[in-house]
């Protein structure tokens, strides 16, 4: 418009009082065009190759001819300890099967931004399949639309994926499972919270004291990492024994080799020191072992340093106090989470390995120990004896003076340290991930002959 116009004396006012009118249609037709855009040709043609796409997938899967499995694979997205080092470690043994197809069912099944990546790569291998759909933002509905969407569809897409068998590696399958009607093999890795309730998280009790049952219930076979909970779970859970099949468990997160020799010793450690690796959590008793060492610095005052290894779990506060008061004490360290070779290094160099806990499942830092050489004191508790056999040196958990009675014998006896170390080195060709695989394998077309 011309403007001697815009100025014109009764134009103007009009032309000032229509700008938000304008500004305000202009506002609404920003998103129309964008809609629009979205509804062109193009964008409906991206969206039914897209569509097509899943749809060709899922034909593929459903005509696998190996056994079909789906896996959750939900605890690889947190921080890898126990559960997630066992299932990590156990697709690892799995992955060049030719007789599986292992679906992976992970956080979820599209990837999208504001959907996390696990912290770690999954483990790949021509018998491991990541089921994630791409959901790009160029579709007639964009992310914000579409995610949510497909996420509901989540259970609809494992159903139609016709797998053959469902794994539970965490005891109890999570919501996208809940349509299936494939036979389940669940993993119950121990009964802590009919064994000892008060040392399980609230919430985590809560969960498995109302799910648990069901889950093992409707399970075809339920494995076990000993024949200790395997037994706990006829006795507390009334499970059928001919549904129970116990598969020992490898070292951890340590290779079965060992991790080879270029682990070096703890440079910021003073030598001797004594090692204890889990979650600082009340089963793991971290208190008493500490105790145990005051009493064993009083005696001498020449105890060797002690070394902790894990992440604060629940319930810490207590423990926290008493770790930060030997922390500032000079005779303690504690580190949280440790890459596999530094924590090699640690297992190489400690004068032994302590694990005093009140209650296991199995106990990893055990197995990495034979493994590698290093001797043992083990809580005087079932499983470990199970898992140690004659390897080891035993104190009851709840007896500080024993421990620290048992540390001192296990420091003074160069030949005791050096038997148990080679007992160690020969049992732990017990506990390895091929063997674990090939076990679970079996369990896993076991439960698919129906």
């Amino acid at each position: 418009m011309p403007r001697r116009l815009r100025d014109h004396p009764l134009l103007r006012p009009l032309l000032l009082a229509a700008r938000p009118l304008a500004r305000a249609v202009r506002a609404v037709a920003r998103p129309v065009r964008r809609r629009l855009w979205r509804l062109s040709p193009a964008a409906l043609a991206r969206t039914a190759r897209w569509a097509a796409g899943i749809a060709r997938q899922v034909r593929r899967r459903r005509r696998e001819t190996r056994l079909a499995v789906a896996v959750d694979v939900l605890p690889l997205w947190e921080p890898l300890t126990g559960i997630g080092w066992y299932l990590f470690k156990l697709l690892e043994g799995l992955a060049e099967r030719d007789d599986l197809a292992l679906r992976l069912y992970g956080l979820a099944l599209v990837r999208a931004p504001g959907i996390p990546e696990p912290p770690v790569p999954l483990p790949a291998g021509p018998a491991l399949e990541h089921v994630v759909y791409e959901v790009p933002d160029d579709l007639a509905l964009g992310q914000r639309w579409l995610v949510p969407i497909v996420r509901r569809l989540e259970p609809f897409l494992v159903v139609a994926d016709r797998n053959r068998v469902v794994f539970a590696p965490n005891y109890i399958l999570p919501p996208p499972f809940r349509l299936t009607r494939a036979p389940q093999v669940a993993t119950v890795h121990d009964l802590s919270v009919k064994r000892v309730p008060w040392a399980v998280r609230p919430d985590t009790r809560v969960a498995l004291e109302r799910r648990l049952a069901r889950a093992i219930d409707g399970a075809r076979r339920v494995i076990t990492d000993s024949h200790t909970v395997g037994a706990e779970l006829v006795e507390l859970a009334g499970v059928d024994p001919g549904k129970i099949r116990v598969v020992h468990l490898g070292p951890g997160q340590l290779a079965a080799d060992g991790g080879g020799p270029a682990a070096a010793p703890p440079g910021e450690v003073p030598a001797p020191f004594v090692l204890c690796v889990g979650t600082l959590e009340p089963r793991k008793n971290v208190p008493g072992l500490l105790a145990a060492w005051r009493l064993l610095r009083d005696r001498d005052g020449a105890a060797p340093h002690l070394v902790l290894v894990g992440r604060y779990g629940w319930g810490i506060e207590a423990i926290q106090r008493e770790v930060e008061a030997a922390e500032a004490e000079g005779w303690l360290t504690h580190y949280g989470y440790l890459p596999p070779e530094r924590l090699l290094g640690l297992y190489r160099h400690a004068a032994f390995v302590a694990l005093a806990s009140f209650y296991e499942g199995f106990g990893f830092p055990a197995v990495e120990a034979m493994h590698l050489g290093t001797p043992l004191l083990l809580a005087d508790i079932p499983v470990l004896r199970e898992v140690a056999g004659d390897a080891a040196l035993y104190a009851p958990p709840d007896d500080p003076a024993a421990w620290a009675d048992a540390a001192a014998r296990l420091l003074a006896e160069r030949g005791l340290a050096a038997e148990l170390a080679a007992r160690g080195r020969r049992r732990a060709a017990l506990f390895t991930w091929e063997r674990a695989a090939a076990e679970t394998a079996a369990v896993l077309a076991e439960a698919a002959v129906r």
